[in-house]
């Protein structure tokens, strides 16, 4: 069920348009099933009406409910495995390609592609005093929870309330540093437990800032035939829920709200999300944005550093799928490879202070992993500690939830990845960066923190997609623009519903992709081709950095996976020494 805190009456054509969009993309495959009722409607726009245009609106919602009446045997019941669940014949269906995809109605090759088109004007705009913008950031904010109450797995507390003490303390917090800036905020929740109910969200709406729009889609995980894979359904088969793909539906409400706002934050229910966060996003992305206008008005197309260093012979040799090897540095970058970069996050956690053992709080982090094969830079400290600063994951007496209150960054531990998947690169106009593991063929070229024989054998290949080391964000953000390239251009079969190619999707999206996928890893970095980066300048590195609040990892993750964040950050600047030592040997 949708409900809205604020909602106007759209005029009968928009309502027409509406729902010839959502009979267009509402596309169900036989192997998974959605209800109509459960997709998020487009939010009508904020505006008067006369009486005539309402009565149209009604007869439009009078139709509405009539095929929905006709349909409830579909959505209360199994489906034979014969079933033709579209109503329409092959030969109706429109085809996939370019023209399902696309976003608006009209425009040219680059409105399609419209890649960073955006960020200029918003980074200028976000940062613009709320007296001195003449129109506000608009921001939507998604959310999505599968439970209400913790279950008790993955060391959580059984029946723990977590929305009142893990979700809503960081999402007040994040919400509050945005309004405090003059953007205008709206918060949309995907939930994935049956009904959110009146005195819950009550409770949400006193929290929030005062003009934060609130819409609700409660009981939203969708219904798939389990086990089907590659298979068609057998008779007598019945739908079952697909909790994995809860993660999934907020890219209908992306779709459904796209046009309205110029920013999306869509994460999980436990992400601390701020407005420093945005607008460091923003800032490299515009950085990533002029370095492509760089390379396209250069002779070759490429971008160079200032200085850049002469030619090497014997360069390395891909031992994968990439098209570059493993000991890129300074190298020019063409147009097209800058294209794929994109603002990487990682998430980090603050050890917590129970009585009692702490896996972590016993010299394990003293004896991390890959310590003496890649030991972190001097550099990366002053008088003893780290040159990070704990900014993610600032919390004040008495502490909320699972959150550890006024935390030091020796505090604070990462788990999601390691200096064996990473590398660093020196980009042209931006510096120094720590790059992120990505799918081999996808990569634009780092130097790679094994080359060429730190771990072990010479030529041992490098981590790639691996679950361990991807480095999991819990999701995304981005502009419209980005948002609109990542399914026009980027994703093969597209970002945003429909899902209905075949050659990618296999016509089920439900069972062939996990969690990982959907929240914004798996699909982004690797089948979307983006190179994440983080700059190493420590103040910029130190706001790309998200507190997971649950702050439940550090307990039920393996402990040899995690490391103090400023003693990774001090292994990239390792790397990036032995990087520097390779170009200056290239020089003599």
């Amino acid at each position: 069920m949708i409900t809205s805190l604020r909602f106007a009456p759209a005029s009968a054509t928009r309502i027409n348009r509406s729902l010839t969009r959502l009979a267009r993309s509402d596309s169900i495959g036989i192997h998974s099933v959605e209800s109509r009722a459960q997709k998020p409607l487009r939010s009508a726009m904020r505006r008067t009406i006369n009486v005539a245009v309402l009565v149209s609106a009604l007869a439009v919602l009078v139709s509405v409910l009539a095929v929905v009446a006709s349909l409830n045997v579909f959505f209360n019941g199994a489906l034979p495995a014969t079933a033709d669940v579209t109503g329409v014949t092959p030969a109706e269906i429109e085809p996939t390609g370019s023209r399902r995809r696309r976003l608006t109605a009209n425009g040219s090759q680059d409105d399609v592609d419209g890649w960073f088109q955006d960020v200029p004007y918003l980074a200028n705009l976000a940062k613009k005093s709320p007296s001195g913008a003449s129109k506000p950031f608009r921001v939507l904010f998604v959310i999505t929870s599968l439970v209400e109450f913790d279950k008790g797995t993955r060391g959580t507390e059984h029946g723990y309330d977590r929305l009142q003490n893990i979700m809503l303390p960081p999402l007040v917090d994040g919400v509050k540093s945005m309004t405090d800036r003059g953007w205008e905020v709206d918060l949309y929740l995907v939930l994935g437990f049956k009904e959110l109910l009146p005195e819950r969200r009550k409770l949400i709406q006193a929290a929030l800032p005062d003009g934060v729009g609130l819409e609700v889609w409660d009981n939203a995980i969708p219904f798939h035939y389990a086990k089907t894979y590659n298979k068609r359904p057998q008779p007598g088969m019945s739908l079952s829920a697909a909790d994995h793909a809860l993660s999934r539906q907020h890219r209908f409400v992306l779709r459904d709200k796209l046009q309205y706002y110029d920013f999306f934050c869509a994460f999980e229910d436990d992400i601390k999300i701020t407005a420093d966060h945005v607008v460091n996003f923003l800032e490299l992305s515009n950085d990533i944005y002029n370095l492509h206008r760089t390379a396209l008005s250069s002779v070759d197309r490429q971008a160079h550093v200032v200085e850049e260093s002469p030619s090497r012979p014997d360069r390395h040799q891909p031992n994968d799928k990439s098209p570059v090897g493993n000991d890129v540095v300074d190298d020019p970058l063409s147009a097209e490879f800058v294209k794929r970069l994109f603002p990487g996050l990682l998430r980090v956690e603050v050890l917590d202070r129970k009585e009692g053992d702490h896996p972590l709080r016993n010299g394990r982090l003293e004896r991390h992993q890959f310590k003496s094969e890649v030991p972190p830079s001097p550099d990366a400290y002053s008088n003893g500690h780290s040159l990070l600063r704990p900014v993610c994951c600032e919390e004040a007496e008495p502490a909320r939830g699972r959150m550890t209150a006024n935390p030091i960054i020796e505090e604070v531990v990462l788990w999601e990845t390691n200096i064996q998947a990473s590398g660093v690169r020196n980009l042209p106009e931006i510096g120094w960066v720590h790059a992120m593991p990505v799918e081999d063929r996808a990569d634009v070229g780092s130097y790679w923190s094994g080359y060429p024989s730190v771990f072990g054998e010479k030529n041992v290949k490098r981590p790639r997609r691996v679950d361990a080391t991807l480095g999991q964000q819990a999701g995304f953000m981005a502009t419209r623009k980005q948002v609109e390239y990542f399914h026009t251009t980027a994703c093969p079969g597209g970002f945003l519903p429909p899902y209905d190619d075949q050659t990618q999707w296999k016509g089920d999206s439900l069972q062939r992709h996990s969690v990982e996928f959907w929240s914004g890893g798996f699909q982004l970095f690797g089948q979307c081709f983006l190179n994440r980066i983080v700059p190493l300048d420590p103040r910029r590195f130190e706001r790309q950095l998200l507190y997971h609040v649950s702050n439940n990892k550090q307990r039920s993750a393996p402990a040899k996976k995690f490391i103090r964040v400023g003693d990774f950050y001090g292994q990239l600047m390792r790397v990036k020494e032995k990087a520097e030592d390779l170009l200056k040997q290239s020089v003599r």
